[in-house]
């Protein structure tokens, strides 16, 4: 078998980075991934920053100065913020020329070599749809090496361990969109927009579930590493984020068969009938899985 082959790659691909102000961050993400990206490129940027700022302002005089050095840049500025991350994804999109593209969001410093495993990964393994990479958070320690379901519960996997730690390929049932290698074949048209209130949730978790029931697999590459700035850009730790984040819950449990048991944990004592409530927790979850992996 040949799924675990690595060997350097020279296939193409696209990388779309979104930015949303924070232009110190911006700069950060694009020099690293220009030093430190070992298959040739396309880059997109997707920026919906303020027109105070761009395109007169930083960002847009940064690209505008960055296009002169490097041929393979496609700048979109939107004029108006764009309302959730499957916007900006279809967007981007629309404008990829190779069959895989990695998502770097511009809160992600890439690390040295962070492509070459994944794409020849996803090259070798047509049934592969998303490949989620190993993000750390700024003190090294692991942030998530994807997304486990338990009971109703999202988990990420690996969090707070050691950075040096899941280094390995292994298949997952979700992963974030922060940073991946997509094959455009799998996602393109599945990315459904108006569903979820943007940036606070469950979206990732979705679109790895959609992509799923589609037939694709998923999976997770611990030899591609990236250190992500946590809610460095769009997100927030606000009342109404946490509210608008429960109403994305409910959404994603209703839309994927978890509904009635979220509503039973929440209305019973699970003290008093512990055993029971995990038992039909675990039941749920491997019927859920039986059904998006069709």
């Amino acid at each position: 078998m040949n799924q675990y082959k690595v060997e350097p790659t020279k296939i193409p691909i696209d990388i779309m980075v979104p930015v949303h102000g924070r232009i110190d961050l911006t700069m950060k993400c694009v020099n690293a991934l220009y030093e430190r990206t070992s298959a040739p490129f396309h880059l997109i940027i997707l920026d919906d920053t303020p027109q105070d700022d761009t395109p007169d302002g930083l960002t847009g005089e940064y690209f505008r100065r960055l296009k002169k050095q490097h041929d393979n840049i496609t700048y979109l500025h939107s004029p108006k913020p764009y309302k959730e991350g499957n916007e900006f994804f279809n967007e981007g999109l629309g404008f990829c020329k190779y069959d895989f593209v990695a998502t770097v969001m511009n809160s992600v410093t890439v690390d040295f070599g962070w492509d070459m495993v994944a794409v020849g990964f996803m090259h070798h393994n047509p049934k592969v749809g998303i490949i989620g990479f190993k993000t750390l958070q700024s003190s090294g320690v692991i942030e998530t090496t994807g997304i486990d379901i338990v009971g109703f519960t999202p988990i990420d996997i690996g969090k707070d361990c050691a950075g040096h730690q899941l280094t390995v390929m292994s298949e997952r049932n979700a992963t974030v969109l922060a940073f991946a290698l997509l094959r455009k074949e799998a996602v393109k048209g599945n990315m459904q927009e108006g569903i979820y209130n943007g940036f606070v949730g469950w979206d990732d978790i979705d679109n790895s579930f959609v992509v799923r029931q589609k037939g694709w697999q998923i999976w997770y590459c611990g030899l591609g590493v990236g250190i992500h700035e946590t809610r460095a850009t769009r997100g927030s730790n606000s009342k109404e984020a946490l509210l608008k984040n429960r109403a994305n819950a409910e959404i994603f449990y209703k839309r994927w068969g978890y509904w009635d048991l979220y509503q039973k944990a929440n209305s019973m004592d699970i003290m008093h009938d512990k055993s029971k409530i995990v038992e039909e927790l675990n039941g749920l979850s491997t019927i859920l899985q039986s059904k998006v992996a069709v």
